[in-house]
């Protein structure tokens, strides 16, 4: 499929125009085109956006390489292997590329040409609810999907410009491309983004400082499962430097000076905190389309903003970044325009965090001593798949209303705790109790057994752990 030149389409009228091919724009198109609408995709980049060029597919490609090489490590350390790992990072990123071109090759010479979508090269602009300019050129349509995603936030801090001018200081989309493995990478922010990465590059063989303003990393997800990683983590020698926040970044002197005035030398820094939505240049204050206060587009749960024919989808909608919900969200929009009433309902979101080990967590957070609530940890590390794959630790925590004995969040450190968390997601959607444990059997030995375990020690059911006295 040859992308087509704002040219190739004037004159032309679409009944739904995404602007932003990423996983919500793809998904709004795919759906409203599969119900029978014409639809076409403007894109500015590369197709896939933040997904699939800087998010999704790079860095769960790398982490998997990293995971492999710190396995290969631990098996030689163990006499279990007799060779010397030798890194060859050009050859992993060249790799990591393949995949990015794989994902969009798939789209763009197969699913979309399947589905008639046109998919159009060029920078889109809301000229009014019903017309979309695209590098000068007009063009009509009944409604429109805004799915243009998300930027890395770069902080106020002295020397950070000129630190990036010289490639000192790296975004979180450039710490996917480097040419050579740091001796010593510094990571501002310990959030999910700050996190990945630095299990990324502590896999590779950097040593890691990770600085974080907050009383605690991962400071979004529940408490114990941010304690948890971290003590993984500097147990792996992954430096976390918590309540600390940077003043200024000297690029001469190849350091990072904290507020303290302690300074902290580095071969680059990553900054790592967070990303805001991507909304500059589409001329929505003209269209009229109403902004919440982090500069977010704000839509109903029909992914309808406050114009009747404009939609927003995904990460430009703010927070929680996920591709899960955009691509929820994609789906809802593009039923709405084709004339099928369709809502979503973000308040079970599972948030997943791709580190090494993997955190986890949806819905209630709390912890053990709260009235309202049955708190029950369970120890990953007793799991005979964590165990025979070498990874022994972690911790499943299960949230119950104490009344009523109904599950209201799970929270996971450990091996696989991005996919144990949606079973957790559709029992706590169907509003299961605790004691209803005993009619569900998973297959043995799997990590999402920790989440039944969990429940089961509520109940006083215990096969693996040592008897209280």
């Amino acid at each position: 499929m040859v992308l087509l030149s704002p040219e190739d389409v004037k004159g032309k009228s679409y009944d739904l125009i995404a602007i932003g091919s990423g996983m919500g724009g793809a998904a709004a198109a795919l759906r409203a085109s599969g119900l029978g609408l014409k639809v076409a995709i403007v894109e500015k980049g590369k197709l896939g956006g933040t997904c699939v060029n800087v998010g999704c597919v790079p860095t769960k490609y790398l982490l998997k390489v990293s995971e492999e090489v710190g396995d290969v490590r631990l098996m030689s350390s163990r006499g279990l292997i007799e060779s010397e790992i030798k890194l060859n990072l050009k050859m992993i990123m060249g790799r990591k590329s393949e995949l990015i071109d794989q994902v969009i090759a798939w789209y763009q010479d197969y699913v979309f040409p399947s589905y008639d979508i046109d998919v159009i090269s060029g920078h889109a602009r809301i000229k009014d609810p019903h017309t979309i300019n695209i590098d000068s050129i007009d063009v009509n349509t009944k409604n429109i999907v805004i799915a243009t995603g998300s930027l890395p936030v770069l902080p106020r801090i002295k020397g950070l410009e000129d630190a990036r001018r010289r490639g000192f200081v790296l975004t979180s989309d450039e710490a996917l491309s480097l040419e050579e493995v740091p001796d010593h990478l510094i990571i501002i922010g310990g959030g999910a983004i700050g996190v990945e990465l630095a299990s990324v590059w502590h896999g590779f063989g950097s040593r890691i400082t990770i600085i974080e303003m907050m009383p605690r990393i991962l400071p979004n997800m529940d408490i114990d499962a941010s304690k948890t990683l971290k003590e993984i983590f500097e147990s792996k020698g992954i430096r976390i430097l918590t309540n600390n926040k940077v003043q200024k970044i000297d690029p001469e002197k190849e350091e990072v000076v904290l507020e303290s005035g302690k300074s902290i030398k580095s071969d680059r820094v990553l900054i790592a905190t967070g990303r805001r939505p991507s909304t500059e240049g589409l001329g929505l204050e003209k269209a009229g389309i109403r902004l919440g206060p982090k500069g977010e587009i704000t839509v109903n749960d029909h992914s309808r903003t406050n114009i009747s024919n404009v939609y927003a989808v995904g990460d430009v909608t703010g927070e929680p970044y996920v591709a899960s919900l955009a691509k929820i969200q994609g789906i809802v929009a593009g039923e709405n325009i084709a004339g099928i009433e369709s809502a979503y309902d973000s308040s079970l979101v599972p948030m997943a965090i791709f580190s090494d080990p993997e955190v986890s967590g949806v819905g209630v957070s709390a912890m053990k001593g709260d009235p309202k609530y049955i708190v029950k940890r369970f120890p990953a590390a007793v799991n005979y798949r964590a165990i025979a794959s070498e990874r022994p630790f972690g911790v499943a925590k299960i949230v119950a209303d104490a009344k009523t004995k109904e599950l209201l969040g799970f929270h996971m450190v450990g091996l696989n705790a991005s996919e144990v968390i949606n079973a957790a997601v559709v029992a706590i959607k169907k509003r299961m109790k605790i004691d209803e444990v005993k009619e569900y059997i998973f297959s043995h030995p799997v990590m999402s057994e920790t989440f039944l375990d969990a429940m089961h020690l509520v109940n006083g059911v215990n096969v693996y752990l040592p008897k209280k006295k």
